[in-house]
Parts: C-alpha cells; structure tokens; sequence
C-alpha cells in the first residue's frame, strides 16, 4: 500500500447528501483543506429508517473505514438511525480504536467506547436563544413548546431550554404548555388541529423542536385560514433549507454544524500533532428571519435561498430529460459504459473527478468481494487508464492529485450484489446533494444489467445470440469451433488436440425443476470446461450435452481427457445433480485432419465408454455401489478411513469389495486414491498452492506419503504434472 501523500481524515455519515450533514461536512472539508488533509467521506444513499434488506448490502462502503491511510475519524452520528446500521458502525469503531475518533452531533450510547470523544452544539442554549427571542424581541409571555419523542434526551434538552429562558425573564412555567412530537410534520399537523378546534388554547407563539413539525403546522394553519404570525407566531429550528416550499416564509434557528464539523477536524488534529484534543466550547447559532414572525424575512438570505432552490430544479430537469439510462443499457461492455458516464459527468454538479472503483469479481453472479477494485476515472479530461489497487489504498487515488480535496465514496450494488464504489472528488468544502442520488441509482441499475448481459445464466434465456455461439454458454457452437480450429496454429513445441467432454448422460429430467437443475449442473461443466482452457485453449459447446476444447499441449491426449475429468469432478453443482459416473472424456491428437475428422474419432472413443458405463448400470447394487463412489470423490480427504466407508454398506467387506469393482471396473481402494489424486490434480492445475498445502487439502498428514502415491498413480510427480499441464 501506498505511503499517503498527505495525512487523511475519514468521515462516516448516513446520506451524506441531506442538508444536516452537508452543513458539518461543510465546516469539516474547509477546515481540513486549511490544515492539509484530505478527507474521506464514506456514506450510504438511500434512506437509513427503512429495515429493507434488499438496501443492507450499501452498507459495506462503511467497511473502507478500515484503511490503515486513515489518520482520524469523525461520525456524524445523529446521521444513523438504522439500528442494524448502528450496530455495524459501533463495531467497526472498535476495530478502527487505534486512530482519534471524534463523534459528532447528539450523545448515542451504541457509540460511546473508550478514548472516542462526543461533541456538540447545545441545544438547550440553542433554545434560551429562540424563546428569548419571541420575549424581547416580540413582547410574546404565552408560548408553547413542540418538542421531539419523550424518549429521546435531545427532546428534554431543547424543553429545558424553553423552561430556562422563561425563568430568566420572571415568566412562569407551566408544563402542560410543553408537547411531545416525534420530530415529523404530522406533530405539527396534530398539534394545530387541536388549537384549531378549540381542544387547546392557541398561544401567542409556538416554538417546534425542529422545522419538520413547524412546517406541519404552517400548512395545517394555511389550509385552515390561520394567519401567521399575525393570529400565531411559529418558529422552528434546523434550518434544513425547505423554507421556500412552504408559506409563510418561516423563521428558523441555524445551529452551527459547519462551525461544530470545523471544531471537530481542529481537535482531531491536536490530538494527532500534541497528543490531546483540548478544548471544546459549543459553537453558538443565530436566528434566520422569516415571515412567521413578525421580523420578516432577510431579503439577501431569501434570495440566496431562492437561487438554490432553481439551481436545484434546473438538475433534476436535466436529469429527468438525460438519456444517461437508456445510454448505459445500450453499453456492451465497460468501456463503453464508462465512456457513456463520461460523457453525463455534469449531471454530479461541481465534481473535479469520479473514479468507478468495482470489484475484481464485480461481474461475477456469485461475487466474493475481492480485496482488490479495478478504477478508472470517467471525466474526459484526466487518464482514463484503468489500474488496480487494494479497496483500501486510498492514497493511490488521491495522490493522483497534488491539493488537498474531499473524496465521496458512495456505494455501488444492486439488491445483495455489491459492486464497488464511485468516488468522487471535490475541491471545495462543497458537496454532493440528494440530486446526486439519481445519478447513483442509475448507475448501479446499469452495473446490473451489464453485467446481466455478461453472465452465463442470463445468457441461457437468450436466444439467436450468434450464429456462431451458443446460447446457454456464450462459447463457441459447432460452427464457431470449426472455424477456430481451420485457423488454430500450434505454439512451438506444443501439438494441438481436440478434447471431448460429454455430460449428463443417462439424464432422467421431466419437470420444470429438474430442467432448470439441468441448466444449473451444465453451466458448472461449463465452468470446469472454462478451467481446463484458461485463457489460451478454446472451448465450445457443440451439443447440449457436449463439450470439446482445442488444447495446444505437450501432454498426451489421455492426460488431458484425464485433468478435465479431474476438474469436473471437483464442480458439486454438476455431480450432486448428475453424479460422478454421468459423463465421459476422449482425446485426439488434430495433427493435418479436419475438425470433423478429429471429432469424429472423439465421438466414437466417447460412445464406447458410454456402452460401458450403460452396461455396468445393469449390476446389483448399482445405485448404491454409484452413491458410494460419489461420496469418496465428492470428499476423497474423508477415504482415509476405509472402516467407516464400509460401514454404510449392509453387506460384508468382501461382498462390498466385490460388488464395487464389479459396477466400476477399478477397486474400492484404487478409487480412494484416484479420487484423491483427482483433487490433487485439480489444485495443480488450477491454483498456485505449494505441493504441501495441496497434499493437505487431500487429507494427507504426510507429504511425502502424498508424493509417493501421486507418482505411482500418475507417473510422473506433481511438480512435473502441473508444468506439463500448465507449459
């Protein structure tokens, strides 16, 4: 992993895009850029309050937190409310315990640990602010209180606010004039209807814990003829900048969060540069004037308000009006989806530079999430060479860069796939905005259906694909192999020959079911035939239940029929479905023949081997004897111990002996050990293990046991095996 070019300051936040944690993030990006950090934004996208499965899976860009480049770390933790989101980041703050961890925004207990730090403007002042300013500035004695859920400490923080600024100017407190909300508009809505119809008396003023409940009472108020502020004065508190949807224009207290993101970063920095983080006095806020008071609104500030708001919608028209998602479903492959991202790159306003960072395995139907992202960025303007990095080598994206910036990195995935993350990368302490989420969400359902497109199952529901490929594996048909092959030319040194899989025989399918087993069991044939070949051979399916490969070779051709059944037997999908005795594998050396010739002599060596294995069928105990033998090849490090293998057989040791060899031409304990080596052939052929660890995965305590059966099974050693094979 790269050394970081600068120090760099994680961010963990929940739809970092909501105007909460933009204004902190705000006050964090500024701050750091002054003190030469970069910073680290890792947030998810859609809403943290629904429990949908189906949306868990963003969560995983929280995981990048993880980076050992990360010199500090601040959570916005008012940001998540999903209690399993909760529980992820509380144990991933025990994991990142070596660095400063500054949490900021109102006390939660899942995240108090130690040496993390809680800080945050204060409510309570806040509010003696508010309700002072309804008493000094408005003469109001008669106010009400809306505050949030009883059960929430902030609630009782911005009441006893309220209460305290009452006794400061000689105004008694009467409780029954505080109400409990759940921080909704619908509190508000409720609240108003009861002054109203009476149920309560309407003072002269009702302050709301925050504007979601006072714009409930503003529409409920306009719908119902009440004059604000004339009849009512309404003040709310946030200042979450909706204010011009709403009428009349309301007036709201600003809590200082740029200035609480600036603390933060500032005390994360002594700790890291001085050993302490010093002191921390909460940033104080200040009222923005509206019409719902009798002040009136700040004509600057509503027209600042006003240009954002239009800047706003000019977006989302040009987003509506792109055809950035027919455009990526029409992408073939990732250079031209790439290609079509850069070319809408202005539809994520203000960004300096976006990286599409996806996992190695991203295309895989059944990914792992590998440790490594392959990223290019899509601006036109910069490289868009591709390169690959660890997922938490952050330094080696922002180094690409000489000033200091702010980096958004925003999950990609769809449903329970997780695809990578597209980092973003801005200049300025500005950020990204809930427009961003459009483009994202289109972005991740286009990753979807490229990689649709590109994976074998959705290619089994095609049809007419190519006259050339075949439809259920997107390899070669009979037609493309034949051309392949009249233009294959042997390396130096290697022959070419024609190998011939063929599955699946004695198939008993009739339902619906066991059609698509079917399917399942040959796309994994199609795998281990994809193994065999790597990236050099050439592989079709020529029938549905054939397969042959054109394989340049130094081996002989009954080797090669030999490691392809190795492979095959290690794919369970196929043999629990078919079993180990459901197919047959053939060689020819091609030398100056056609395809048809070679093909031809393969087919007839494969039809003899099926007649064998027809008759053998024919034996008592067949099915039982084919239970057995799928087992010890299905779990050959489990052969060792002959005794309990015989015990699953009702008859006497001989007799199983006897009716074994009898159904499969090869003994009991020849077929412990071809098993074995079968396993061992197919980690030589296809991993880069050492000889120890292989003979370990067969179930072999002593290697040199294990090298001593592999040369007398096989003739040769497995180092010796596994060059010829791979040469």
């Amino acid at each position: 992993m790269f050394r970081p070019v600068r120090p760099i300051l994680g961010v963990m936040a929940a739809q970092a895009h909501s105007i909460e944690q933009r204004q902190i993030l705000g006050g964090i990006i500024g701050q750091a850029q002054q003190l030469g950090y970069d910073t680290a934004v890792f947030s998810n996208v859609f809403n943290p309050n629904v429990l949908d499965e189906k949306l868990l899976c963003e969560n995983q860009i929280y995981e990048l937190v993880l980076s050992d480049s990360i010199s500090g770390l601040i959570i916005i933790v008012e940001s998540f409310v999903n209690e399993i989101l909760k529980q992820k980041i509380a144990e991933l703050i025990k994991l990142k315990n070596m660095v400063p961890i500054i949490l900021a925004g109102t006390y939660q207990k899942e995240f108090d640990q130690p040496g993390v730090l809680f800080i945050n403007t204060d409510d309570r002042n806040d509010f003696i602010d508010i309700t002072s300013h309804l008493i000094e500035v408005h003469g109001c004695t008669d106010i009400d209180m809306l505050t949030g859920h009883d059960h929430i400490e902030v609630s009782h923080q911005r009441a006893d606010g309220y209460r305290q600024a009452l006794r400061d100017h000689g105004i008694e407190v009467d409780e029954s004039k505080i109400y409990f909300g759940d921080f909704w508009m619908n509190s508000g809505q409720e609240l108003a209807q009861k002054y109203i119809s009476g149920e309560v008396h309407m003072p002269q003023a009702v302050i709301c814990g925050n504007d979601y409940m006072a714009y409930g009472i503003l529409d409920e108020f306009a719908r119902n003829g009440i004059s604000v502020p004339d009849q009512i004065i309404v003040m709310g508190y946030e200042y979450i900048n909706k204010r011009t949807m709403y009428t009349p224009l309301l007036t709201t207290y600003r809590r200082s969060r740029s200035a609480l993101g600036r603390a933060a970063v500032r005390m994360l920095h002594n700790k890291l540069n001085a050993g302490t983080f010093g002191d921390f006095q909460p940033p104080g806020g200040s009222i923005v004037l509206g019409d719902s008071c009798p002040c009136g609104c700040c004509r600057e500030q509503y027209l600042k308000e006003l240009d954002a708001l239009k800047f706003k919608i000019n977006f989302e028209i040009w987003n509506l009006f792109s055809s950035l998602d027919q455009d990526l479903t029409n992408s073939r492959n990732l250079e031209e989806f790439t290609t079509t991202l850069g070319k809408h790159h202005w539809l994520v306003r203000d960004a300096n530079n976006i990286f599409l960072c996806l996992n190695a395995d991203w295309y895989d139907s059944e990914l792992r999430n590998s440790d490594n992202v392959i990223c290019r960025t899509i601006v036109p303007w910069e490289n868009n060479d591709t390169f690959e990095i660890n997922r938490l080598d952050f330094p080696a994206i922002f180094a690409k860069h000489n000033e200091p910036a702010v980096y958004y990195f925003a999950p990609l995935f769809f449903n329970d796939k997780y695809f990578g993350s597209a980092v973003i990368r801005y200049d300025t302490p500005d950020t990204y905005d809930d427009i961003f989420r459009n483009w994202i969400k289109t972005v991740c359902n286009s990753l979807e259906f490229l990689r649709m497109k590109n994976d074998i199952q959705y290619l089994s529901k095609c049809q007419n694909l190519s006259s050339q490929r075949d439809t259920l594996t997107g390899m070669y048909n009979d037609n493309g192999m034949e051309k392949a092959y009249r233009s294959a030319t042997p390396r130096s040194g290697k022959e070419l020959c024609l190998v011939m899989l063929k599955i699946c025989l004695f198939d008993e399918t009739v339902s619906e079911i066991e059609s698509d087993r079917r399917i399942n069991a040959v796309l994994d044939a199609a795998k281990a035939v994809g193994k065999f070949c790597g990236n050099h051979d050439i592989s079709a399916m020529i029938n549905p239940n054939t397969f042959v490969c054109l394989v340049q070779s130094t081996a002989e051709p009954d080797i090669l029929a030999d490691c392809l059944s190795s492979i095959l037997l290690q794919h369970r999908k196929y043999t629990d479905s078919f079993g180990t005795d459901s197919f047959v594998c053939t060689s020819e050396k091609c030398g100056d023949d056609s395809y048809r010739d070679v093909l031809g002599r393969c087919s007839e060596k494969a039809e003899k081997l099926v007649l064998e294995l027809s008759d053998r069928r024919l034996s008592n105990h067949y099915r039982e004897m084919a239970d057995m033998r799928n087992y010890i090849f299905t779990e050959p490090e489990s052969t060792f111990d002959t005794h309990t293998l015989h015990e699953r057989f009702s008859g006497s040791t001989g007799y199983f002996r006897s009716v074994y060899k009898q159904c499969f031409g090869s003994s009991f304990h020849k077929d412990c050990i071809n098993a074995r080596v079968a396993k061992a052939k197919y980690q030589l052929v296809t991993s880069t293990l050492s000889i120890m660890e292989i003979s370990e995965k067969c179930g072999y305590l002593d290697s040199k046991y294990f090298l001593r059966q592999f040369n007398s099974s096989v003739g040769m050693t497995p180092v010796k095996y596994r060059s010829l094979l791979n040469g």
